[in-house]
C-alpha cells in the first residue's frame, strides 16, 4: 500500500495508528528545517516559521536528533546553537549522546578506526572502477572528499539506479548512497553527491541502534527527510514524513508533504501538535 496524499489532515488515522506520544525525532537537516544552510530563511525569503517549529519542540521536551552525511566535529555547533543534546553524524556511523560526551561509532564492518575504514574503501579500488563505469560522470566532491575521515564522498550526474546495481554486483561489500542534489560545479550542470560507505552503515542501522540504547519504540518516534537514504528510517519509526515528491514510496507508515516552500518541517510540527502528538507548553 503506498500513500501518496500531500494532505496531513487525510492521513490523520494513519497518524493515530502508527504514533504515541512524540519522544524523537529523526530529521535530516539541509533541505529540511534549513535552506541554503540557513535556519531562517526559505526559498523566497527571510523566515520563522521552521525556528518557531524548533522552539515548539524543544519547551515540549521532544528531542530533535539531527541525522546527516555531516561529521560530528561540523554537527556539535550547531546542536549547541540549536539546543539539541543528540545527533547523528557521518551517514549513521557516529551517533552522539550530550554533544559528544558519549559516542557510539558503527562502521559496518570490523575495522580499528575511521583511518583503517577509509583506507580499506580506498584499497578496494571502488572508485577507480566506478569511474571506468561512468566515464567522466562522477570523481571526489573536494575540498570535502580529502576532509571526510571515513569513506568516500563523490559528485556526479551518473543513473543512480545502475550504480547500485553494479555496485551490488561487484562490490557487494559496500554501496553507494544519493545524498541529493549539490550546486552546479565545473562539467556538471545538474550535479548530486554520492557517498560510498559499507553496507551494513547508513541512516537507518544508527537509528535503530539509537532506540535500543534509550529503550526507545517505534510508536514514540517519527522521521523527516527528503532523500533515499533519510526514507530508510520508515523501517525504523512510526511515521516517516518524505519532502520529496519524485521518490517513489514503498512503506506504508510514509507520508509525502511538498517542501516547495521550505517550510513543510514546520507545518507537520504544527499538524503533530495540534492533534496532540506533541505536548503543547503550558501559556
Amino acid at each position: 500500500m503506498k500513500h501518496q496524499t500531500n494532505s496531513l489532515d487525510i492521513n490523520l488515522a494513519l497518524i493515530r495508528n502508527h504514533l504515541e506520544q512524540i519522544q524523537v525525532i529523526y530529521t535530516d537537516v539541509d533541505g529540511t528545517f534549513v535552506h541554503a544552510g540557513c535556519l531562517f530563511r526559505n526559498p523566497f525569503g527571510y523566515t520563522l516559521h521552521n525556528a518557531e517549529a524548533i522552539y515548539h519542540l524543544l519547551t515540549a521536551g521532544v528531542d530533535v536528533v539531527m541525522t546527516s552525511g555531516r561529521e560530528k566535529e561540523k554537527l556539535k555547533e550547531t546542536a549547541r546553537l540549536l539546543g539539541f543534546r543528540n545527533y547523528i553524524a557521518n551517514l549513521g556511523m557516529e551517533i552522539v549522546y550530550n554533544q559528544g560526551e558519549r559516542v557510539i561509532t558503527h562502521y559496518g564492518m570490523e575495522v580499528a578506526d575511521a583511518a583503517e575504514l577509509k583506507q580499506r574503501i580506498r584499497q578496494s579500488g571502488v572508485l577507480e572502477a566506478l569511474q571506468q563505469r561512468f566515464p567522466e560522470r562522477i570523481r571526489p566532491y573536494e575540498p570535502w572528499a580529502s576532509a571526510l575521515r571515513t569513506h568516500l564522498l563523490l559528485i556526479g550526474e551518473i543513473d543512480y539506479q545502475e550504480a547500485v546495481r553494479w555496485m551490488a554486483q561487484h562490490f557487494p561489500q559496500f554501496r553507494i548512497i544519493d545524498n541529493g542534489a549539490v550546486p552546479a560545479e565545473g562539467e556538471f550542470r545538474h550535479p548530486h553527491a554520492f557517498h560510498i560507505l559499507p553496507r551494513n552503515a547508513g541512516k537507518r542501522a544508527a537509528v535503530a541502534i539509537d532506540k535500543r540504547e534509550r529503550h526507545l519504540r517505534r510508536e514514540q518516534t517519527i522521521g523527516i527527510g527528503d532523500s533515499l537514504e533519510d526514507l530508510s528510517l520508515a523501517q525504523e519509526v512510526g511515521i516517516f514524513f518524505l519532502l520529496e515528491e519524485q521518490l517513489p514510496v514503498e512503506y506504508p507508515n510514509v507520508i509525502r508533504v511538498p517542501n516547495r516552500d521550505g517550510e513543510a518541517f514546520s507545518r507537520i510540527v504544527h499538524f503533530l501538535r495540534e492533534n496532540g502528538f506533541i505536548r503543547k507548553e503550558e501559556s
